[in-house]
This record gives structure tokens, sequence and C-alpha cells, in this order.
């Protein structure tokens, strides 16, 4: 850095900023990190008095964020590169024919699995009526497979299960040809637990870890996903919890005036808090920081709660629906009749009503004639709604001569018309 872009880069340390800020690479950036860091090669006191400063501003970013311990290092120091493994006496075991065993084939990438099997991995594709039908990986699929996860391939990538990738295999076809080939399938299956360990590696510091940096272990207690400034975050569900049920944040001093206003008039804290009520005033978890700061709202609260809640009385509306009572047959008062009641409770009131007299009434015929039973009245209504539907959909003026002038007679229309007033 230049002399303008040191001091600028202090001013900005000693205003508070945090250098992941100031060398993060946005369009208010001073220098990247790598000239920062030979910046402070070159001039060890400057260098010592910018990395204080930036050790400083990063605690209090912390304690912004709600970090219980920011004491905490961000990422870890002198992290050691650990030797990839290879897994050689894996790789021995599958191109080393047993003894005894006679090599069936020299092209398949696992001889040895051939060799107990007793036939190629070739024959055994070749049986197949189409390619798609192939019940194992072919030579050159296999090599390709293999070849990728030496180069360290997860299997999300080989399968094509990451978008933007094309599958090397399926994931169902790469299964079986584990089971099938076992000394393949044991090299393999180690490739891919060591490609997935270190998949987890370049996903961040904490990629990897089965313990949150409270030491709670993500097995037993969870953890969940925050979507902040684009990206995905992980957080411990005991540490939400805890930071729930212990808050650290000081209300703001008119809230807590409102919150005494309310509490010293007698009214309960469910109301003070319901976001559909005119007097709701904060949630439950600034409540619950207040009661943490001052202990006279707290006695307060306590006491309204302990006082008698008055319980008013809902008039219950009756409707005629909910009388259980026999019905009148008809609008001059007569005695009930308990198969005309049981025709107009079973027929559906969302009916329209000139439909559903009709039906009622041919369900009542019916009742009194014996034609149908009690048990089965729910099913004939059903019946007699849509005959009532099918007579109020004809036309009158388009009505056939030749149709029989009463529902269930011989009579045609024609006839009873020429002997009627018409004749």
């Amino acid at each position: 850095m230049n002399a303008s872009e040191a001091d600028a880069f202090m001013a900005r340390l000693e205003a508070g900023e945090t250098l992941r800020t100031i060398v993060g690479g946005g369009g208010n950036t001073v220098c990247s990190k790598k000239a920062f860091d030979k910046h402070c090669e070159l001039y060890p006191q400057w260098g010592a008095k910018a990395l204080d400063l930036a050790e400083h501003n990063r605690k209090l970013a912390d304690k912004r964020k709600g970090r219980p311990n920011p004491n905490l290092p961000v990422r870890p120091v002198n992290v050691i590169e650990e030797e990839l493994p290879t897994f050689p006496e894996l790789k021995t075991r599958n191109f080393g024919v047993p003894a005894g065993a006679i090599a069936t084939c020299t092209n398949c990438p696992h001889p040895a699995d051939c060799a107990m099997l007793g036939e190629c991995l070739d024959i055994i594709n070749a049986r197949a009526a189409i390619p798609h039908q192939e019940e194992y990986m072919r030579p050159a699929q296999a090599v390709a497979c293999m070849s990728a996860l030496e180069g360290g391939m997860s299997k999300r990538w080989l399968t094509g299960y990451v978008k933007g990738t094309k599958a090397i295999v399926s994931s169902n076809k790469l299964e079986k040809h584990c089971v099938a080939y076992l000394n393949w399938g044991a090299w393999a299956l180690a490739l891919i637990e060591r490609n997935r360990k270190l998949a987890d590696k370049k996903k961040g510091h904490r990629g990897g870890r089965e313990f949150c940096h409270q030491g709670h272990p993500y097995a037993i207690h969870g953890k969940s996903y925050l979507q902040k400034d684009g990206r995905w975050h992980r957080q411990c569900l005991a540490c939400v919890s805890l930071h729930s049920t212990n808050p650290t944040h000081t209300p703001k001093p008119e809230l807590v005036e409102n919150l005494r206003t309310g509490v010293m008039a007698g009214t309960r804290i469910s109301v003070l808090a319901d976001r559909n009520s005119p007097m709701f005033v904060c949630d439950f978890r600034q409540i619950r920081a207040i009661r943490r700061l001052h202990h006279d709202i707290a006695e307060k609260i306590d006491r309204n709660s302990q006082q008698p809640r008055l319980l008013v009385l809902r008039p219950s509306i009756i409707r005629v629906t909910n009388l259980r009572e026999p019905t009148l047959t008809g609008v001059i008062a007569a005695p009930t009749d308990p198969l005309f009641t049981l025709a107009d409770q079973t027929v559906s009131r969302s009916v329209p009503t000139h439909i559903r007299r009709d039906a009622v009434v041919m369900l009542a015929t019916a009742l009194w004639l014996g034609e149908v039973k009690s048990e089965d009245v729910g099913q004939a209504a059903k019946i007699f709604v849509r005959a009532a539907w099918k007579e109020d959909s004809v036309d009158p003026r388009f009505v056939s001569l030749d149709a029989p002038a009463f529902r269930g007679g011989k009579t045609p229309l024609l006839e009873k018309l020429s002997a009627g007033l018409w004749s």
C-alpha cells in the first residue's frame, strides 16, 4: 500500500470498521487482503496497531451479532493439512486375482471380482435387450467412474445431483455395481467417503464440524439454516433456545413506560402481547427482557395474572335446525309426523327451496307407503333430489304429448288433454 492508502486504512479501523468490510472486495475497498498482509510485514509497528484494532472491531461486531463468546477465534490457527488417503491395499486387492482362480477377463477394472463370479462384466450386460436395461456399468463407464473418484469428485457430482453437472452413472446403478463387485465396491465406497469429507472442509471452517462453538452436538440438539446477506448460515437450535429464554438486549425506555402504564392499569400480559388487540405494546420476548430488568413491573404482572378472570358467557343462538323435535306437516298447525320430520331433516338445506320442497314431499310419501326403509333414507334422499332437479330442468314448452300424464302411469298426456277442458 502507498502512504495515502495506509492512512485511509488506519482511519477506517479507528472509526470501528472491521477488516472484512475494508478488504472485502466491494466498491468501498481500500486494498486487498494480500496487500494488507504484505504491508504489515514491511511495517511491523503499523501492522501491530492495525491488527489490534481489527481484532477489537471484530469482537465488537460479534457482540452486536449476539455471539455469547466474542473471544473465540473466527478461523482455526495453524491448520495442519492432512495427507489424502489413497487406499492402496484396496486397489491391490481389487486387481489381484486370488490363488487358484482362473482370470476370466483382462479388460474389466475388477478382475478379482470377475474371477470370483465366474463370468465377465461384458457377458452379464450382453444379456440385456437394449442398453438401458443393462444390469451393471460397462467397463469404460466403470473406469471413468473410478478415475473421477480418484480425482476427488464427490458422489453428488458423479451421479449428476449437482445442478449443471452431467452424470457419469446413476446412483442406483452405482450402488448395485458396488454390491455385485465387492472388491471394486469397497475401493469405490472408501474413495466416496474420503471425497465427502473433503467437500465438507471446502464448505467453510465449520463445514465438517459436529458441534457448535458452545459445544452442543448437532446430532442431539439439531440445527437449522438461516439465510442472511444472500448466504445460508447454520445455527444450533440449543443456542437459539438459550438466547430466546435468556435475552441480553436492553428494551427502549418508551417501550418500558408503555408496558408499565398498561400493567399498572390491571391489564393482563396476554392482552398487551396480542398483536390483534388495540392495547398491543410488545411481544413476549420484549416482555421477558423487561421483567428481567424491572422487578416492579414483574411483580405487577404476577399480581395481575393471579386476579380472577371475568368470564362473560356468550349468548347461545337457537336455530330451528338445532331442534330435533318433529316439525309441522303444513302451514296450519297440525299433529307432528315422525316420517315427515325424518324426510325434512335428511334432505340438505343447502338445496334451493323449490327443489327441496318437492324432494321432501316425495321422500315422505315413499316413507308412508313403505317403499323406502328408515335405514335407507339417506341414499333415497339423494335420488329424490336428483329427480326434483330433473323435473325442474324440463322446459314445459317442449314436453312430448306422448309422455305419461302422471308419474308411474301409462296414460299419455295427449289423451288427458283431449278428455279434459280442451276437448
